[in-house]
């Protein structure tokens, strides 16, 4: 099972890249389309609220964090 535990944090930060290469995807078609400023702002609120929490693990930051910080 030691493997397994072990492939967690590499498939999260794959599913990451993934994110990121869809959202650039975005940018270079709205820059394509070249759609108005205020729109491409609504679609990158969009995106940000839709997969925030989803391109890091705080659990596991907060783990590794030394505890004089966690006070900050």
């Amino acid at each position: 099972m030691k493997g397994v535990a072990g492939t967690k944090p590499a498939m999260h930060h794959c599913l990451v890249a993934v994110v990121v290469v869809q959202f650039k995807q975005v940018e270079e078609y709205m820059a394509y389309r070249k759609l108005h400023r205020d729109l491409r702002q609504k679609i990158s609120d969009y995106y940000e609220h839709r997969f925030r929490g989803k391109m890091f693990d705080e659990k596991r930051i907060l783990e590794e964090v030394n505890e004089c910080l966690k006070e900050v």
